[in-house]
């Protein structure tokens, strides 16, 4: 077991629905949307962002983008980009890598190059993948967008097992011996 520094654990803001209003909010309180419907269907156009601490950085406190996709790409996302996270339902978090593709074969990795058998799609950026060798046993996990995993039940804060970039395949303790949160 590794005795350095754990990265720290990604923390992505989630949009979900506000309360007393049209729109959405995000999960640290910085940002509301709002839709901006316009015509005879009253169908949404575009979407009026709102940053309730500060200025965007066009140096306006309101911006709009064109779909709830586009706030989530620029504003939920380290980097610009949404993590996706490996996660089982007995473990919970097991790894965080950049990309789905990414999380299949780290999985694969894990299980020793057993290939993906099964793939199944539950929705806005969650998958089910079942990785096995013919006549063994079969493994699966949760590979999650970062920003869905809570519709999920996953935390997607909590530290994951095996949290090295360097040594993707070596384990770690948890803090106090946590395991699913």
């Amino acid at each position: 077991m590794t005795t350095g520094t754990v990265p720290p654990p990604i923390k992505p803001r989630t949009l979900m629905r506000a309360t007393g209003f049209d729109g959405y909010v995000t999960s640290d309180g910085r940002y509301e949307l709002r839709p901006a419907r316009y015509g005879t269907d009253r169908r949404v156009r575009f979407w009026k962002g709102k940053d309730l601490r500060g200025t965007f950085p066009a140096g306006r406190s309101e911006q709009d983008f064109p779909s709830l996709d586009s706030f989530r790409h620029q504003y939920c996302a380290p980097g610009g980009r949404v993590p996706w996270i490996v996660c089982d339902m007995d473990d919970g978090v097991v790894r965080v890598q950049a990309s789905r593709d990414e999380a299949a074969d780290w999985c694969s990795g894990l299980l020793e190059g057993a290939p993906v058998r099964r793939r199944h799609h539950y929705g806005e950026g969650c998958y089910e993948y079942v990785f096995g060798n013919r006549g063994e046993d079969e493994e699966s996990f949760f590979v999650l967008r970062a920003d869905a995993a809570h519709r999920r039940g996953f935390d997607a804060a909590q530290q994951p097992q095996y949290p090295h970039p360097d040594e993707p395949y070596e384990q770690v303790a948890r803090p106090n011996g946590k395991e699913n949160s």
